[in-house]
């Protein structure tokens, strides 16, 4: 069936271009959503014809012609999410949750979008709209690896997104650094399990995934082993092995006397013993989420920090930068805190030192050579 003629006054227009008390609008014909184009009809036309040409059914016939026609972002992601996620075993099952949750948020916001018309600047204008900070990271990084799978199955030629910066340059980090005065107000107001979770993030800079894991088990030829969940599928420096010095064998013996009898360094009595709290392999007991909601709610008693606006307030995590910085002030290279927090990267490690305030560097003053190079002169 031939497509209904337009009417007298949009004749001459490009197609989806519409005029109306001599402004123009574009029907976008995917969604049908309309937007203003201006008065200006040369600068509207222009804008359509590159608009159609995105965006019309006939550029389906290049991608019938190359095997790609009808896929589109939700088909990629579904397939991305069975092979590289599901079956991913290598995977912790808390990345796991994560990357499904976020693959679902792109597929809803932008499942419909054919593979085939996903241009760099497509990525970019998504990734500026709904992402700030990490989040853009994040999804960006995510992005990435959908589209590489796509090119492994032949249906994309080029990763679109790869040009797309890497972070969100315009993002200033809102939350705040930890101070020892901060950690010391919190501390005062802990329960003793807790007290023991925060002393091992500080002395032995943990994450609050190695805190809930840290078992007495784990203590081997007098040092305390750990793995660094987020890198341990990528780094062998996510594994350490650390000295028990006296301040760790400190901590330890004050987790002993903590009711009740448990493998695990950081244990509490749980006042509701749930069906979930069953299917540990310890009653006892304490998960990631335990240890920052705790945090938080002692953190929102300390004045100080409860002026602060929410986003600004720091978390269970800034006890590792904290602990980091503390370290450093004591005489420690950036190598020997790189090692004990399990960074493959050094420039991860700088980044939890910084933000504590000025990190001077200590020089060496001009030596007798140079003095009497200025005495000759």
């Amino acid at each position: 069936m031939a497509a209904r003629p337009r009417k007298r006054k949009h004749r001459g227009l490009e197609p989806n271009l519409y005029e109306s008390g001599g402004y123009y609008t574009y029907r976008n014909p995917r969604t049908d959503k309309k937007t203003g184009m201006g008065s200006d009809k040369a600068k509207a036309q222009a804008a359509a014809r590159i608009l159609n040409a995105r965006l019309v059914k006939g550029a389906d016939l290049v991608a019938k012609v190359e095997g790609t026609s009808g896929l589109t972002l939700a088909h990629a992601i579904e397939a991305f999410r069975k092979e590289r996620v599901d079956s991913a075993s290598k995977l912790a099952p808390g990345t796991r949750a994560n990357k499904r949750y976020a693959l679902q948020r792109i597929a809803k916001d932008r499942g419909d979008m054919p593979l085939e018309q996903i241009t760099t600047r497509w990525c970019a204008e998504y990734l500026d709209e709904h992402y700030k900070g990490e989040p853009y990271r994040y999804h960006r990084a995510l992005l990435a690896q959908v589209f590489q799978f796509a090119r492994t199955k032949g249906w994309l030629g080029d990763n679109p997104i790869e040009p797309t910066s890497k972070s969100d340059t315009g993002y200033t980090k809102q939350r705040r650094r930890l101070t020892p005065g901060q950690f010391q107000a919190i501390y005062d107001q802990a329960e003793p399990w807790f007290q023991v979770a925060m002393e091992l993030a500080l002395v032995c800079l943990f994450g609050r995934a190695e805190v809930a894991a840290a078992r007495y088990d784990h203590i081997v030829d007098g040092r305390l082993r750990y793995i660094r969940k987020k890198t341990r599928t990528r780094s062998h420096t996510a594994y350490v092995a650390i000295e028990l010095t006296p301040a760790i064998e400190d901590i330890i013996q004050r987790s002993r006397l903590v009711p009740p009898v448990s493998p695990y360094i950081v244990h509490r009595v749980h006042q509701r013993i749930t069906a979930e709290t069953r299917a540990r392999d310890h009653w006892s007991r304490v998960t990631d989420d335990m240890l920052s909601k705790t945090f938080s709610r002692l953190r929102d008693k300390v004045p100080e920090i409860a002026k602060l606006e929410p986003r600004q307030r720091p978390t269970f995590h800034e006890i590792r930068s904290l602990g980091s910085k503390l370290l450093e002030d004591t005489g420690a290279d950036l190598g020997e805190i790189q090692v004990l927090m399990g960074h493959a990267d050094e420039s991860m490690t700088q980044h939890y030192l910084d933000g504590h305030g000025i990190r001077w560097l200590e020089a060496k003053g001009p030596g007798k050579g140079m003095q009497a190079l200025l005495e000759e002169a």
